[in-house]
């Protein structure tokens, strides 16, 4: 025990004895026979409990009650710690709070603000911002340590205040070599965006910082030197999809456009000849758990193969067993059979973490679980496609390591807060031309995780050539096929937080135009998000659903009429050969919007697509990003703004003086397409 508390002790136990012996009383002193008898135990040790720790039976605590916890000198070092995470408060007055915390006088609390901060995720961007505060000392040796800190943290350069650039540009007079060379590189590391300070440094006295900035531009001026593609022959740019001869529509069955059409440019086809990996950055939100993994040992991996052999000899040895069929009668088969799907999972479990392994993504990940805190993260994602890509695929590695020069990768993932978030996004829009100012939001489906709805925003944003910002939302999809009913779950609670997503982006961002791209069980939630909003006009411009798995009478009947306000166009494509929603189907008990095989949804507030008629994927529900017609269409649609009948579309009248459309592919003629695309008069709009 502390000697202090040892005095106060002495002290007390002082000022008892002395009351005890006032004039007129006479100790009491116990007989050499007698003992005295043992103190009986507090009956009300509820209350003594609760005056030690009074937040203890409190439902609601609020930030007044820890920090008057932090005035007291007994429950100082306890309180943060046990009571902060039931605080009723938004996380902006909970990060203003525990930073107030770690600014205390005692050290114990500001341990506890730490672990608080930790547990929240906002240790790391508030110690970033403490560390920029730093920039603004006037020793200039503590400028140089804080810039050397900052070197861990993944800043923006679109966040980066002015004092950031004025610290790097002293560093670089630092007479300590591995000083000036951090400070260096972190210059370096931000590119473009360091040109204007380098310049700057370039008029300053000092000859040494002149020398250096020189070194630094020059670096990053010839790693910017742009790739000029050889000129093609005009003969050789074909479209990506030739039309054909199509049964024309009648004068009164003409679709009316939706909405008033914006300027825009238009676009040359893609050339996938280029000299390195293009980088694409894609923003996100999410509100999928946030954490920080290690690399899987090579013991957790190796673990899989063994016992995939293990199965495999299991199914050796039953097979032996197969000549006695009156013995053993069906039950060595159904053992083949169980040992085999469990080797096939073995191994694809096996795959999964040797890809975990060979990841070469840096910044912090996304889970398959809501945030436990159901908190929204920002950020943004730098994915760079490989030089031959082809349009449509998702290039991957199969058992070995990623490269870039042949797959598709998830290079960088940087989380923002909301405001810087929102600020970047609005600074990189009004830096694009004024006919280019725009973005897409894309909602993936089910079984995705978040490095693939990154991977995937990035490929839809590359093959469309979009010349405004990529954007995706990422809700906690479990990524598995057996865990289809989790995902149901999960889309409806995320539901109002991509209601609240979209809302904010289009209040928040300033883009002329703003785009909707949803898939699948996607669909369903962004779909009945956009239909609340739709007493707010026209807030969207294209709405596109791939594929959406969502009841069809609910979507034709309630969903419709209310989406198609908040939109300039609502489109959907749709497919009999989708076999994903036929398995939904069975499990829902309810046709969905999206399979046509009982025949096409027609409506008049909605653009009908029906791409049965050409190939897809072995499941036929990816087709939205995997096949080029339809990333042509998509590409007409989103860039130019152009209705059905301008597009090379087939136009196929209904009943009810409505209609719908096919894909003019190229893998059927028109008379099969026509016989085996042609519904049934099944839902008329209404």
């Amino acid at each position: 025990m502390p000697c202090s508390i040892r005095t106060v002790l002495a002290l007390i136990f002082s000022v008892c004895l002395g009351l005890q012996l006032l004039p007129g009383q006479t100790p009491e002193i116990a007989s050499p026979q007698q003992t005295p008898s043992p103190k009986p135990p507090s009956q009300d040790w509820a209350r003594e409990y609760l005056a030690e720790d009074p937040l203890v039976g409190k439902e609601v605590v609020t930030l007044e009650d820890i920090k008057q916890g932090l005035e007291s000198q007994r429950r100082r070092g306890t309180v943060i710690d046990r009571h902060f995470k039931r605080v009723s408060a938004t996380i902006e007055e909970k990060r203003s709070f525990l930073v107030s915390a770690l600014e205390s006088d005692y050290p114990e609390v500001q341990r506890e603000a730490a672990r608080a901060l930790a547990s929240l995720g906002l240790l790391e961007s508030v110690t970033r911002d403490l560390l920029i505060k730093l920039l603004e000392s006037e020793d200039a040796g503590l400028r140089r340590v804080a810039l050397i800190a900052l070197e861990q943290f993944q800043l923006s350069s679109t966040a980066l205040p002015e004092n950031y650039w004025k610290a790097l540009v002293e560093g670089l007079a630092a007479e300590d070599d591995a000083t000036l060379k951090s400070i260096s590189a972190s210059i370096e590391e931000q590119g473009v965006s360091a040109v204007p300070s380098l310049i700057e440094a370039l008029r300053s006295s000092n000859p040494q910082t002149q020398r250096e900035a020189a070194r630094i531009l020059s670096r990053i001026v010839a790693s910017r030197t742009p790739y000029v593609a050889p000129a093609r022959p005009k003969q050789e740019v074909k479209p990506m999809m030739a039309p054909r001869p199509a049964p024309k529509p009648s004068p009164d069955m003409e679709t009316i456009p939706k909405g008033p059409k914006t300027e825009t440019t238009s676009h040359s086809p893609r050339s996938v000849e280029v000299a390195k990996p293009h980088a694409v950055q894609v923003y996100f939100g999410t509100n999928r758990e946030r954490f920080e993994a290690e690399q899987p040992a090579w013991s957790k991996i190796l673990f899989y193969p063994v016992v995939s052999l293990c199965l495999l000899l299991g199914i050796a040895l039953s097979w032996r067993t197969q000549g006695d069929v009156k013995k053993h009668g069906c039950l060595s088969s159904i053992m083949t059979l169980f040992f085999l799907a469990a080797a096939v999972w073995s191994m694809t479990v096996f795959r999964s973490e040797l890809l975990d392994r060979w990841r070469i993504g840096t910044g912090p990940r996304f889970g398959q679980r809501r945030d436990s805190l159901e908190r929204v993260h920002y950020g943004a994602c730098t994915v760079s496609i490989p030089p031959r890509h082809q349009v449509g695929q998702i290039e991957s590695p199969r058992f070995g390591p990623e490269d870039e020069a042949l797959h598709v990768v998830l290079q960088r993932t940087e989380e923002m807060e909301e405001t810087a978030f929102f600020e970047s996004v609005r600074k990189k829009i009004s830096d694009l031309p004024k006919v280019d100012r725009s973005c897409f939001v894309f909602i993936h489906g089910f079984n995705v995780n978040f490095e693939d709805a990154a991977k995937r925003t990035a490929q839809i944003h590359y093959d469309l050539q979009f010349p405004g910002v990529p954007i995706f939302f990422s809700w906690p999809s479990r990524a598995s096929v057996r865990h289809y009913f989790s995902d149901r779950n999960e889309i409806e609670f995320s539901r109002y937080v991509i209601k609240q997503f979209l809302l904010d982006v289009s209040q928040r961002v300033n883009a002329d135009r703003i785009h909707v791209i949803a898939h699948s069980m996607g669909a369903d939630a962004t779909c009945r998000a956009i239909a609340e909003l739709g007493e707010r006009g026209k807030i969207f411009d294209q709405v596109i659903l791939a594929a959406p798995d969502i009841d069809r009478n609910v979507f034709r009947l309630q969903v419709v009429p209310k989406m198609t306000r908040a939109a300039n166009r609502t489109t959907m494509y749709c497919s009999k050969n989708d076999w994903a929603l036929v398995a939904s189907d069975t499990f829902n008990d309810a046709l969905r919007a999206g399979d046509s095989r009982q025949g096409v949804l027609v409506m008049k507030e909605l653009d009908t697509i029906d791409a049965s008629g050409i190939d897809t994927d072995l499941l036929g529900h990816s087709y939205y990003g995997d096949c080029l017609p339809i990333l042509n269409d998509v590409r007409q649609l989103v860039s130019l703004d152009l209705p059905p009948n301008k597009r090379r579309l087939l136009p196929w009248p209904v009943e009810n003086e409505l209609i719908y459309w096919t894909l003019a592919g190229e893998e059927k003629d028109a008379k099969e397409s026509a016989s085996q695309s042609e519904p049934k008069p099944a839902t008329p709009a209404l």
